[in-house]
């Protein structure tokens, strides 16, 4: 453990990120197809406070497709053992000039320690006929 420990306190940012754009069907992700690797922790484990789930698009009326987000925690970066951390409903949502389009946030609290060598995975369970969803974790390691 680094010399953080009076009080403990993380050291370095680990902000994973991803984009995905097409469903994987699995709920217990015993197919990594379509699913993808979101965070590492690091050497001495890695605080996890919350991940986003923002639609994009290139046009700003496309609308999001309803799905769920969800995100598992895994024993190596190829989703061996994973285990199904939490789901989101993410909405149908159609954006405009005047109005934001879909934001859907997990929020861990207390957060979500993860020991070193275990990874997050995260999919979606609808394919987005325009756009996707951008992934954005905000995490440190200890």
């Amino acid at each position: 453990m680094p010399a953080n420990t009076q009080p403990i306190f993380t050291l370095t940012p680990n902000n994973g990120r991803v984009k995905l754009t097409t469903a994987n069907t699995t709920r217990d992700l015993s197919v990594t197809t379509n699913a993808y690797l979101l965070l590492t922790a690091g050497a001495n484990g890695t605080r996890v406070d919350t991940i986003e789930f923002t639609h994009s698009a290139a046009v700003q009326t496309q609308a999001s497709i309803a799905a769920v987000g969800r995100v598992f925690i895994c024993t190596d970066a190829h989703g061996t053992n994973p285990r199904l951390k939490r789901e989101i409903a993410l909405t149908a949502v159609t954006p405009s000039a005047s109005a934001i389009g879909a934001v859907f946030t997990m929020t861990f609290s207390p957060a979500m320690v993860l020991a070193p060598g275990e990874f997050l995975w995260a999919s979606i369970s609808a394919t987005q006929t325009s756009g996707g969803y951008d992934i954005i974790c905000s995490a440190a390691d200890f």
